[in-house]
């Protein structure tokens, strides 16, 4: 290398030096503290959990249909949009808490859309905070099915499903509703199931089964309901996932259905 290439390359490096320098002041330049503040940098995913085909998933795992919010004591301090969230926002020194949420959180039963949602308590404290939330479905699936041959021996048959977030209400499901369904609940909620049943044959009397089950959020129960016919009597077989449960039901078997 002669005497005038070195003097551009001495030049060169102080300029990238000048450059890189400026660039690192900056950036700590923007990051510097006003007394009693800090920064929070918030960062978001899903977790679906379940597949189903009731609802189109890949819309709660586009992050863009998410709405992210900062509370602080259940007030709403800041609202975005998920594509509209600043690379950084200076809050002052507090515990606050990070929502994100895809959907309606409100409603108990969702049929053809779900509510995915997440977050996150973060404390500022003079410092850069990353926060990062994973949203998850706020509800079970439970999807019911009844055996064909269940319109041999009943006239009417329906389970009714209750859980907290109802109320005092209860969904029916009946042999024309299409599943599988939602139901908003919290963790380890005991969800109460009614099997109703009204025999054929001129029986008056509805039979009932009433069970409980324990489920949390984006876990997911089958539920299968088949008549059993043996030894005089009339039997409800309730296969719960892979768990067959016989429960017996109180009728007296007419001779032409054995």
């Amino acid at each position: 290398m002669n005497r005038i290439e070195k003097k551009v390359a001495k030049v060169l490096l102080y300029v990238f030096s000048g450059v890189f320098l400026y660039s690192c002041s900056s950036d700590e330049a923007e990051l510097q503290f006003s007394e009693g503040t800090g920064y929070v940098s918030l960062n978001l995913n899903t977790n679906i959990g379940f597949q189903s085909r009731a609802v189109n998933e890949s819309d709660y795992q586009n992050l863009s249909n998410y709405t992210v919010q900062i509370l602080k004591d259940g007030n709403s301090l800041h609202k975005w949009d998920y594509n509209d969230i600043p690379e950084f926002t200076e809050l002052a020194n507090n515990t606050y808490t990070m929502l994100a949420i895809c959907g309606d959180s409100t409603k108990a039963v969702y049929t053809d859309d779900l509510c995915v949602l997440g977050s996150k308590s973060f404390t500022v404290k003079n410092d850069s905070v990353n926060v990062n939330v994973t949203c998850k479905p706020n509800s079970a699936r439970i999807n019911i099915e009844f055996d064909e041959k269940m319109d041999e021996y009943f006239s009417d048959y329906e389970v009714r499903i209750k859980t907290a977030a109802q109320g005092g209400s209860t969904y029916i499901w009946d042999n024309t509703t299409a599943g599988p369904v939602y139901f908003k609940v919290k963790q380890n909620e005991v969800v109460t199931m009614t099997i109703k049943l009204t025999p054929k044959s001129g029986v008056e009397a509805d039979t009932e089964i009433q069970k409980t089950y324990t489920l949390s959020p984006a876990d997911a129960m089958k539920m299968t309901l088949a008549p059993v016919i043996g030894s005089g009597s009339l039997s409800i077989t309730i296969t719960i996932d892979e768990t067959v449960i016989e429960h017996p039901v109180d009728i007296e078997v007419p001779s032409e259905w054995v």
